[in-house]
């Protein structure tokens, strides 16, 4: 049985030391450095970004990917558990990063590192040692938006959804038009863990997102997306795409129009 894309402290302690779970800190260096759960290995992801949607730069960011898993050991067919300080939108673009370019199955591991240590379980400084992997990664473009096919979607109103996972301010000052916002922090609790399931669905519901349609999740930089990505694909949204190079993009672009919220 394929475990969730969300997995919970007591299910990693419980697996954390089987030959096929992978461990995966992806906070920046000097954070997992000063301390990380026992055997976990480090890529900081956050610097990982995909710019934009020409073809020529999503194979480059490909290849990149490839040989940032390579280094890190990782292995196809893994099943890989990311996390940081919290539920956090780098952790859950591992998961989204394992679909998409055809590794393997992720989760998140729901609280961080935060509820690892308010659980009384161990933390360790001792850096991990991996041996390098001949990895190939094959991109999914289906779970891969880009600027090009948004803007044929637009033309063709062909009926997708599109999510604007950013903050209020960053809404209402520009968006793609057509978008719903939901900023991507209502997924959490004031704990940093993820809101139950059915509280997330619900959440869903009342965008009258229907499970069967084409939608597209954004922000910045297609992090906070991901995490929504991850979100909707947990709840049995079988049709979403991650706009990776999202807004950083498409304000710099010509050729694509944009909405004021405030004033529709």
């Amino acid at each position: 049985m394929t475990p969730s894309r969300i997995v919970s402290i007591d299910w990693l302690v419980a697996h954390q030391h089987d030959a096929n779970v992978v461990v995966v800190d992806v906070r920046p260096r000097d954070y997992y450095d000063a301390g990380h759960i026992p055997g976990a290995r480090n890529v900081d992801i956050y610097p990982l970004k995909i710019l934009d949607s020409d073809p020529g730069a999503i194979d480059q960011w490909t290849h990149t990917m490839q040989s940032a898993f390579r280094t890190l050991g990782i292995r196809n067919a893994d099943h890989f558990v990311f996390y940081e300080d919290i539920s956090g939108t780098s952790a859950a673009r591992g998961v989204w990063l394992m679909e998409a370019l055809s590794i393997g199955h992720g989760s998140i591991l729901d609280g961080g590192l935060a509820a690892w240590h308010a659980a009384g379980n161990p933390i360790s400084d001792e850096p991990v040692a991996v041996t390098p992997s001949e990895l190939t990664v094959t991109l999914k473009h289906e779970l891969l938006a880009t600027a090009p096919g948004i803007l044929d979607d637009l033309r063709d109103n062909d009926g997708s959804r599109i999510i604007d996972t950013r903050n209020q301010l960053e809404w209402i000052q520009g968006t793609i038009p057509t978008s719903t916002h939901l900023d991507w922090a209502a997924h959490l609790d004031a704990d940093g863990r993820l809101r139950p399931l059915e509280e997330l669905r619900a959440m869903y519901e009342n965008l009258e997102l229907a499970h069967d349609d084409n939608i597209v999740t954004f922000c910045a930089s297609g992090y906070r997306a991901a995490h929504t990505w991850l979100v909707l694909s947990e709840l049995g949204y079988g049709n979403v795409r991650n706009y990776a190079p999202s807004w950083g993009e498409w304000i710099r672009r010509s050729d694509v129009p944009i909405e004021l919220p405030a004033e529709s």
